[in-house]
């Protein structure tokens, strides 16, 4: 899978929302709204964790480096 190129003006948003019995977090271009990638966790409070700190972000958090990041 290649990653998606991002030009400067692209506004991505992280987003938190529930998936059945687990939390999502995903990243969603805002202007087209598509999809870039979508993480679950199972706890609320590990997604929030997670999307804080995507959103503390300086750099947008590619679908790569959100897999590195949940480890």
């Amino acid at each position: 899978m290649s990653e998606l190129q991002l030009s400067s003006t692209d506004v991505i948003e992280i987003q938190i929302a529930p998936q059945r019995t687990r939390t999502a977090v995903r990243a969603v271009k805002r202007n087209d709204r598509q999809l870039l990638w979508q993480l679950l966790f199972d706890t609320t409070e590990d997604a929030l964790a997670f999307a804080t700190h995507c959103r503390a972000s300086d750099a947008p958090v590619t679908a790569h480096k959100a897999c590195e990041l949940v480890g």
